[in-house]
């Protein structure tokens, strides 16, 4: 009877504690970023008929995406925070110690695969004296999305992939993933 007494009493201390919901920070589901496969690598040569190592400027590849995200203004919205990761290699016929990176970040919605949004950025990725192959880290992309009652972090991909010419894309289907 002791034990009984003791359980009964606790229950609506332990309920006291759960408040009001709607004041509770719930768990965010935040979209995973993602790295489009076909646009991961952009290559640079010398024009010219011959695109091998001879004519390589230099080679890049989209090596990773960081970051995080917090629920938004009055939890409307989930505030994304990402940056991107790259691995540049100079070739033989690189000129200058740097290399402007175009890439981009895409919202995609989960179901319809339709792009939501699209943003652009060039990143410069210098070399130091006597350096071949570096790495870099993007300034971080702030992206805002909207959630409620009808919409929620999961409904979300985000992508990044390099800015590439239809040459460039090519190119990557020919050679694969790397």
């Amino acid at each position: 009877m002791g034990l009984r007494f003791v359980l009964a009493a606790a229950a609506p201390l332990v309920l006291a504690g759960c408040g009001n919901a709607t004041n509770q920070r719930l768990p965010l589901a935040c979209p995973k970023p993602g790295i489009l496969a076909e646009g991961a690598d952009l290559t640079r040569y010398r024009p010219g008929q011959v695109r091998d190592l001879t004519t390589l400027e230099w080679d890049a590849r989209l090596a990773g995406v960081g970051g995080g995200c917090n629920p938004g203004s009055k939890n409307r919205s989930i505030d994304v925070q990402l940056s991107a990761r790259f691995t540049v290699e100079r070739g033989v016929r690189a000129e200058g110690r740097s290399v402007d990176l175009p890439w981009f970040v895409a919202v995609v919605d989960n179901t319809t695969e339709q792009v939501l949004s699209r943003k652009s950025f060039v990143d410069t990725v210098s070399f130091a004296p006597n350096e071949v192959r570096t790495t870099a880290e993007s300034e971080p992309v702030k992206l805002s999305l909207p959630v409620g009652e009808n919409r929620r972090g999961t409904d979300y991909r985000i992508y990044i992939s390099f800015e590439l010419t239809p040459e460039d894309l090519a190119l990557n289907r020919r050679r694969g993933p790397r």
